[in-house]
């Protein structure tokens, strides 16, 4: 059964065992809305999606390095790694489901391999009780747990709405979409006033890990 941490005091408390904090993911998700803002309907219909993703990784990595976390790209998937080396955090669209508590979201869009492995040890720790082991592998990132910052926009009448959670996947799923989840944390939906709307643009690592499937 999934942990689900959903009222305010919960989940600031399961962020801080973390090393984390509402105010400083959200303030990395406010200032990568503010980049993906200057896009226009002129622009590549996966720029705004390709851009607030990155932005995302890349303001995390800014918030938290200079508290001792790292930043790792193994396999082309970026990471951002605690200061403990134990776990660390990348991100992803997901699905209409992402922060709403009674539901369970999936990732937007299939995942490629490098991803899917990362969710497989995922399960293969679970299983074994080893969340806390010290990583093996000699790339740094690799044999850890890998927590998964999801996000969601969705129109308003005044402009747009984003859910997000922090959630541990435990299985890879079907078809490349990560839909089951250890532990998911709820945060707090932010609304941005007056700004575009872009929920049907592209997705992250859209050319970096590409899935590959045997037609039927």
């Amino acid at each position: 059964m999934t942990v689900v941490h959903a009222e305010d005091l919960p989940v600031r408390d399961r962020l801080a065992e973390l090393g984390l904090s509402v105010e400083q993911i959200e303030g990395a998700l406010r200032r990568a809305e503010s980049e993906r803002n200057f896009c226009t309907p002129l622009d590549p219909v996966s720029l705004p999606g390709n851009i607030f993703w990155g932005r995302t990784i890349r303001f995390l990595r800014e918030t938290y390095i200079p508290d001792g976390w790292t930043s790792a790209s193994p396999s082309n998937v970026p990471l951002l790694v605690a200061p403990s080396g134990h776990f660390a955090i990348t991100a992803s669209s997901g699905s209409p489901e992402t922060g709403y508590a009674a539901l369970t979201p999936s990732t937007r869009y299939a995942k490629g391999n490098a991803v899917m492995k990362r969710v497989e040890a995922n399960r293969q720790l679970l299983l074994f009780g080893e969340l806390e082991a010290e990583p093996e592998h000699e790339d740094a990132g690799d044999g850890i747990p890998t927590w998964f910052l999801l996000y969601h926009h969705s129109k308003t009448d005044q402009g747009t709405r984003l859910h997000a959670e922090l959630s541990l996947p435990n299985d890879t799923g079907s078809r490349g979409k990560i839909s089951s989840w250890y532990e998911r944390i709820i945060l707090p939906w932010i609304d941005f006033e007056g700004f575009t709307p872009f929920v049907d643009d592209g997705d992250d690592q859209g050319g970096i890990d590409i899935p590959i499937e045997r037609l039927s």
